[in-house]
């Protein structure tokens, strides 16, 4: 049983990461999608340590000889949450969605200048760059802008050196 434990110990903090995430979405007020990401990802993390602390305990496990699947299990859930990441950013911030979901609400369809209208590249830059400093990621100072808190900076770097180790570039456009 306790095998069985620290092998679905990824599955565990997956779907604590998921039903944190939804619940901070959901019931705390104000609370944006990114920080209920982190904070997600976080208890899911924290819930996979404690699984595998809890199996190291009972299976009277020695860490030398079992930090590989420990290991394995923190990439696989990490994996997880990068995967879920992406599903939810997906389905926020693609024009591509949003341009789908328009189009099939709209009965009579929608012609090229009404969605060139909706989406002008002047109004998507001025909406993403107010979303950036209302969440202090950039700064602006005498109509200069600057990173703010590097944290998605952070994510960025991490995100173009997976692309750079999985497909040898930086971006699908190099």
């Amino acid at each position: 049983m306790m095998n069985c434990l620290h092998a679905f110990s990824p599955i565990i903090g997956f779907g604590v990461n998921v039903v944190c995430q939804v619940c901070c979405c959901r019931y705390i007020t104000g609370f944006s999608v990114l920080k209920s990401i982190f904070v997600g990802f976080t208890a899911g993390m924290f819930s996979l340590l404690i699984v595998e602390l809890y199996c190291f305990k009972q299976l009277s496990l020695s860490l030398p000889g079992n930090a590989p699947s420990t290991f394995v299990n923190i990439v696989t859930y990490s994996a997880l949450g990068y995967g879920y990441f992406h599903f939810i950013n997906l389905g926020e911030t693609a024009r591509r969605i949003r341009i789908l979901r328009e189009l099939y609400d709209s009965k009579e369809g929608l012609a090229m200048s009404e969605i060139l209208e909706r989406y002008s590249a002047k109004e998507i830059i001025e909406k993403r760059m107010n979303r950036l400093i209302n969440n202090g990621q950039i700064i602006c100072k005498n109509d200069r802008y600057y990173v703010g808190n590097p944290m998605m900076l952070l994510i960025a770097k991490i995100i173009v050196t997976m692309k750079l180790i999985v497909f040898g570039k930086k971006s699908e456009f190099t």
